[in-house]
């Protein structure tokens, strides 16, 4: 007996890729919130969130790029490449087959899901969906996995280094100081006090110039206040770590 045919008496899994695409709406707004993008299913019947399975000799990130493509209705190329999580690997997370899921979450702007299909979920502060009925297969655990990795970026308490400011880019440039903190207080679901962060983000950040004096906000609520954007050679320092 060849090696091929021996390989060929393993039962094999379908391996299936399952996104959870998170977003932070309102960030201009005082109070921004995070959500995640569910899609409603007809087979079988509920909410899920964009998924599919791997095709025959298809990579994962070919699948990814599909799944954003036919099932989201967007298009990956200009998009941030999505996270891995973990595989998600439960005998009975799928009653239909045995199935194995890459699950990814990928941070988008909210202008970048203008037109996308599905509902922005808002996230509790204990990283769960906010309302409606659990997620089929074992969608709410991956959720949950997301969430806890997306909050762990955007955590500064009891961190001293590798913090920076917006890192999954949800906030378009320039912005405040304030609405920076409101952004990170969105993703890890609780206050952040004001100085605290202000002091560990201001390093990172440099005051949008015009003929050499900082520009002030206008048309935001309370008193105008400096524009910031990310520092370019903070940001060169990122790339080459």
């Amino acid at each position: 007996m060849s090696i091929s045919s021996d390989l060929d008496t393993y039962p094999r899994p379908g391996l299936t890729v399952d996104l959870a695409v998170l977003t932070v709406v309102g960030t201009s707004d005082t109070t921004p919130e995070l959500r995640v993008l569910v899609l409603d299913r007809a087979q079988p019947a509920g909410r899920a969130l964009p998924g599919g399975f791997i095709r025959e000799r298809q990579t994962v990130a070919r699948t990814v790029d599909d799944v954003l493509r036919r099932k989201v209705g967007i298009d990956p190329a200009d998009l941030p490449r999505p996270h891995l999580l973990r595989l998600f690997d439960d005998p009975q997370r799928d009653d239909r087959t045995w199935a194995i899921s890459a699950a990814h979450s990928v941070s988008l702007r909210e202008a970048d899901l203008a037109g996308a299909r599905g509902t922005l979920v808002p996230v509790t502060p204990h990283g769960r969906l906010g309302d409606g009925p659990p997620l089929l297969f074992d969608h709410d655990e991956i959720v949950e996995a997301a969430v806890s990795a997306l909050r762990e970026r955007y955590e500064i308490r009891f961190r001293y280094v590798d913090v920076h400011p917006d890192p999954d880019g949800f906030l378009s440039e320039p912005f405040t100081l304030h609405q920076l903190r409101k952004v990170h207080e969105a993703v890890v679901g609780a206050p952040l006090h004001k100085d605290n962060f202000n002091r560990r983000m201001k390093p990172l950040l440099e005051p949008l110039l015009r003929d050499g004096r900082p520009v002030l906000s206008a048309n935001l609520r309370g008193r105008p206040a400096t524009l910031y954007r990310h520092r370019r050679d903070a940001d060169d320092s990122r790339t080459t770590d």
